[in-house]
């Protein structure tokens, strides 16, 4: 796990809603802590549902060109 990024977010996160805060700028969040609540479990949501899709082989390989960085083509996916 990359705990900079994860550092650097919620540094980024607090610099937002503070700039919001002071120059009185409506935030793109609730208010309330139900509010913001449901915004972090669907970010808890989206992240671990990205760890365990990402850990999973990929099933359906055979069908996708791939990437052109990658160097395959569709010749060598078969």
């Amino acid at each position: 796990m990359n705990y900079l990024k994860i550092l650097a977010g919620l540094v980024l996160s607090f610099v937002v809603g503070l700039a919001c805060r002071r120059f009185q700028i409506p935030a793109a969040s609730p208010p309330v802590l139900s509010g913001a609540l449901l915004v972090f479990m669907m970010s808890s949501g989206y992240w671990l549902v990205d760890r365990y899709v990402a850990r999973r082989a990929a099933r359906h390989r055979r069908h996708c060109g791939g990437h052109a960085l990658d160097g395959a083509t569709p010749e060598s996916m078969r």
